[in-house]
């Protein structure tokens, strides 16, 4: 994974004026560096049957507290949206937002970095051309949503656009179409996420490396 770095900000037709109240000037190297130590909540707010249809229990303020006692201070927060989004206009139950707020506020609480995601979410993000138009709409639906849910979050927030992005059953190097396939949705994701305004327009994104190396 890669940062994308907010030094430089586009323009855009903001939906509210840019804000830079608790978004430091920082780069995105001096950031990461900031990181020292992550941990992932995993199988949980990710599992597509609910939180706790993977064999979790819910996550609590104690286990967060005790994963800063342990020494973290980055958590890694995978999401699957689907499940609580209505399956037309891929609306997000607002209960779904709260609960996901909730994690994120145990994690900024600790004085530590919360990663959120849209994660692979039941694999609808096929990065083919056949499927691109739908999937970038789905995802500018989304982080829409998203983003504008935690506009008013410190720097300490990071969005991450895709996770485990891959066509059904090709479990082999990337081809030209499904990276630069990728790749619009790394910008769609950013462009979506910037033009929210508020913190938004300078919070550190991840965006996923789609080229090989």
């Amino acid at each position: 994974m890669i940062i994308k770095d907010p030094d430089t900000i586009p323009e855009f037709t903001y939906e509210i004026s840019p804000d830079t109240a608790d978004m430091r000037q920082i780069t995105c190297i001096a950031l990461a560096k900031e990181m020292k130590v992550g941990w992932n909540v995993g199988n949980s707010l990710e599992a597509t049957g609910g939180e706790t249809s993977w064999g979790n229990p819910l996550i609590s303020k104690t286990l967060i507290d005790s994963v800063k006692a342990a020494g973290f201070n980055a958590v890694r927060i995978p999401v699957a949206w689907s499940k609580f989004s209505d399956a037309s206009t891929f609306t997000i139950q607002t209960t779904w937002l709260k609960r996901v707020g909730e994690v994120v506020n145990y994690v900024l609480d600790n004085n530590m970095y919360a990663i959120v995601n849209i994660h692979w979410d039941g694999g609808w993000m096929q990065p083919t051309y056949a499927s691109q138009e739908y999937v970038n709409n789905r995802l500018s639906l989304m982080w829409k949503q998203i983003a504008t849910y935690f506009r008013d979050y410190n720097d300490h927030l990071l969005f991450a656009g895709t996770n485990e992005v891959m066509v059904k059953n090709d479990y082999n190097a990337p081809t030209r179409e499904y990276y630069t396939v990728q790749n619009s949705f790394n910008q769609t994701f950013v462009t979506t996420v910037r033009a929210t305004g508020g913190r938004n327009a300078y919070r550190h994104l991840v965006v996923q490396d789609s080229i090989p190396i």
